[in-house]
């Protein structure tokens, strides 16, 4: 028989192993997440016999959403054992996830799913953007890899790049200097660029097959992330913000989940004759019902329908609704 429960820390290994065994991350990366990021009171499994069938993995963050700060919950490391696929546990793990996230009064979740199609069945669609830049020429220089600056350095930089982003993780100095390990502990290699004295950008990228990614990269000015994006190796990928000017290949990177969409509306809009609309969500029955502009339950005739996923869009900027929620910038640059 099948049981769902919170983890405990003495689950770390059979988590480890799940891990390992579902997806392509290094060993060190895998030892960074169980030694910086595990949380296992906020992170919830299926468990048959004493063994963890399906897990996910849940981080409380804050989340900026069109200029306001919110508790949110990044999921990670979502994965079933062999055979126990579409059975509806993974679900039902998620399920149990939220519902914490509800009991914590933390409105929001998001993640980075590896396939879309997945999630889709949950009722999630993309919620923000990411644009993958691909480098086709050699640099003028050889390229030269700096010293990491200090964690505060890099935290203003990151400050000013993010501020505009709508879904972006709101990350504290010390969230920064985990975030720096965590780009680090691949052999990662750091490259950063100056302007009028000041720190204006910097990237960290790691060898994938005999080529470089880079993760992270952030500039204050158009100018700074053209001097960064010109110093690196041919064939180097680079993850960037979507409003980023440069070619490359847009794509949906990541999810946002709405926990209480009532509180979201409230907070998101806050007129309560903006709009009417009835809500269906096949995740969180609680987010079910009819509602006004301010997130109150109301009765009488609507003509609008939206799934919980949809308005989630709408809420984030994702895509613009009428005249009530204008179109953002959405871009997050933390996927674990």
């Amino acid at each position: 028989m099948i049981s769902y429960r919170a983890l405990h820390q003495y689950d770390q290994q059979q988590a480890k192993e799940i891990w390992e065994l579902r997806f392509h991350d290094s060993l060190s990366f895998i030892d960074w997440y169980f030694r910086a990021r595990f949380s296992p009171e906020t992170s919830f499994c299926a468990e048959e016999d004493g063994r963890i069938v399906s897990i996910a993995h849940g981080s409380p963050m804050l989340l900026r959403v069109r200029g306001q700060v919110f508790p949110a919950m990044m999921v990670s490391g979502v994965a079933t054992l062999p055979g126990y696929e579409g059975k509806g546990i993974m679900k039902r793990v998620m399920f149990e996830l939220f519902d914490n996230c509800r009991k914590m009064q933390i409105p929001m979740a998001f993640h980075t799913p590896s396939h879309f199609s997945i999630y889709r069945q949950l009722g999630e669609f993309p919620c923000a953007d990411a644009l993958l830049f691909t480098q086709t020429a050699e640099p003028a220089q050889p390229p030269v890899w700096d010293e990491v600056p200090s964690a505060g350095e890099l935290f203003s930089v990151y400050e000013q790049a993010t501020a505009r982003y709508s879904g972006n993780v709101v990350r504290s100095s010390e969230q920064m200097q985990s975030r720096i390990s965590d780009l680090l502990c691949d052999g990662g290699r750091c490259m950063t660029i100056r302007e009028h004295g000041k720190r204006a950008g910097y990237l960290f990228a790691s060898l994938e097959d005999e080529s470089f990614h880079c993760e992270e990269a952030l500039a204050v000015s158009k100018r700074a992330y053209q001097t960064l994006l010109s110093r690196l190796p041919l064939d180097t990928t680079v993850k960037l913000p979507p409003d980023v000017e440069v070619v490359g290949r847009l794509y949906p990177q990541g999810v946002v989940i709405p926990i209480d969409m009532p509180y979201l509306l409230e907070r998101l809009c806050g007129e309560p004759g903006a709009l009417r609309l009835e809500v269906f969500d096949s995740t969180l029955p609680w987010n079910n019902g009819v509602f006004d502009g301010a997130g109150n339950r109301v009765s009488g005739a609507t003509v609008d329908f939206l799934s919980a996923g949809r308005l989630m869009q709408f809420l984030c900027g994702y895509l613009p609704y009428r005249d009530v929620f204008s179109q953002e910038v959405c871009y997050c640059a933390d996927e674990y």
